[in-house]
């Protein structure tokens, strides 16, 4: 399987991007093909490798760069030779089978949505990324993609969400939960409970109604459904929350000598802490409801995080994720019909 990976993307571009080439590499199952500057990339890797380039990993040259200061939509016009373009178009052209990026999130979705277009039936792509809660890990969408969404939208968010949940991560019958204010049926405005209606007549998704934040951290759901504003809010405000807890815990650990101590003796709880709340420890977020399979890390995000996105999209092509949503989307669209159907006959 050959996987695009935009090495211009990160902050630290490009080597988070080689060093997590060269981790995945040694899977033999997986071809690699890093876009960047070539000269640049062929010496990042001969330092790395120690001269020795692994086999499965190939530069593809890109003279151009977006960065993340770039406005998307003129940045994705006028560079038509940008390490996240060309590595797009590999996609588009069958030359790769999913497209990795740390590189501006908006420039991303802008060249998805024009150069893979979207899923037949679905009317917005949504970023979507699994939390930490107390049980398993519950994925949110979006996190990010649409400030403003019409019922149909975040129905469609549901169904998407529900078919990765489900055969990305094994998840049987995903509990899907709409976010809101309050549990009951009657909270929220008036696209709050258009959705509730629309989601609790089709039949081949789990919904179990609306969802507090509280829930979501709870493990009640495993699916949660938002708009990209709200999503987005609750993703950076987890990440600051999670950020303090740990400057917290480090100062009051440092207090006393004592609770030195205790730290010590706690070592392995706090290793095991870390890797569920840090995201380099898991899959980046993918851009789904496009033709294609990609995804986005945030720029700051080190070789190990790129290297799991690689292996999330590894996966994500594997299970079959977008052939999944759209035999979904089509179910969906059968029981909307039937919903517009019982209303206009009462």
């Amino acid at each position: 399987m050959r996987i695009a990976l935009d090495a211009n993307g990160s902050d630290r571009a490009p080597a988070p991007e080689v060093e997590a080439a060269i981790t995945v590499a040694r899977d033999p199952a997986v071809e690699l093909l890093l876009v960047g500057d070539e000269t640049q990339l062929h010496e990042a890797l001969s330092a790395h490798g120690r001269g020795k380039i692994p086999s499965n990993i190939s530069v593809v040259h890109a003279s151009e760069s977006i960065s993340m200061q770039d406005p998307p939509v003129l940045a994705v016009r006028q560079k038509k030779d940008a390490s996240l373009l060309v590595a797009m178009r590999l996609v588009k052209n069958g030359e790769a089978s999913a497209y990795v990026s740390a590189g501006n999130t908006g420039a991303v979705m802008v060249a998805a949505r024009t150069i893979l277009g979207l899923i037949k039936g679905v009317g917005r792509s949504a970023i979507c990324q699994r939390l930490p809660t107390l049980r398993d890990p519950a994925l949110v969408l979006d996190l990010g993609a649409n400030v403003d969404c019409s019922a149909r939208h975040l129905c469609d968010f549901a169904e998407m969400g529900a078919a990765y949940a489900q055969h990305g991560f094994n998840v049987d019958t995903p509990r899907v939960g709409l976010l809101n204010i309050g549990e009951e049926q009657a909270k929220g405005n008036e696209l709050a409970k258009q959705v509730h209606r629309s989601l609790s007549v089709a039949p081949h998704i789990n919904f179990v109604g609306n969802v507090e934040p509280k829930g979501i951290f709870e493990g009640g759901v495993d699916v949660v459904v938002c708009d990209g504003f709200v999503g987005n809010v609750v993703l950076k405000t987890t990440e600051a929350v999670a950020s303090l807890i740990t400057q917290l815990t480090y100062r009051e650990i440092k207090s006393t000598w004592t609770s030195t101590l205790g730290a010590q003796l706690s070592s392995g709880a706090f290793r095991r802490l870390k890797h569920i709340i840090d995201p380099n420890e898991h899959p980046g977020a993918m851009l789904i409801g496009v033709n294609g399979t990609v995804f986005i890390l945030h720029g700051a995000s080190t070789a190990r995080g790129v290297a799991n996105a690689i292996i999330g999209a590894q996966r994500a092509v594997e299970k079959k994720i977008n052939e999944h949503i759209r035999q979904g989307i089509e179910e969906l669209r059968d029981s909307e019909a039937y919903l517009n159907q019982k209303e206009q006959g009462a």
